[in-house]
């Protein structure tokens, strides 16, 4: 079963596009970077690295890493950001920096998990 995830483009020339991404791999995981074979290619910032960051799932939650970009990858609202030192987990709606570009993970949806949570709460 393919599983996707949605991001939210939060500023620059693609501010309010949505894109669905299928994920790729065990664990489903989406990269992020300038170039393919990232799944999400940004390739109009200049502080994008070839490969950037990876939003992979973990357990019960999405989780949100740097793989050894030059320029961060960061966590939170303007006033709260932070840079990564390691795996963090993300929530929808939260907001993240790759490069200038924030996105927000929105609508993330994992059908296999999402179906094993509602037969967990129908017992």
């Amino acid at each position: 079963m393919a599983e996707t995830l949605n991001l939210t483009f939060m500023s620059g020339a693609r501010d309010g596009e949505v894109v669905q991404l299928a994920t790729t791999g065990s664990p489903p995981t989406v990269l992020l970077g300038r170039n393919a074979p990232c799944e999400l290619v940004i390739s109009d910032d200049p502080d994008m690295s070839r490969r950037h960051a990876r939003i992979f799932w973990s357990s019960s939650s999405w989780m949100l890493e740097d793989v050894g970009s030059s320029n961060g990858t960061f966590f939170g609202e303007f006033q709260t950001e932070r840079k990564l030192s390691a795996p963090t987990a993300i929530k929808d709606g939260e907001i993240f920096r790759v490069g200038l570009t924030r996105l927000r993970l929105g609508g993330a949806k994992n059908e296999r998990f999402a179906t094993a949570g509602a037969a967990a709460k129908a017992t």
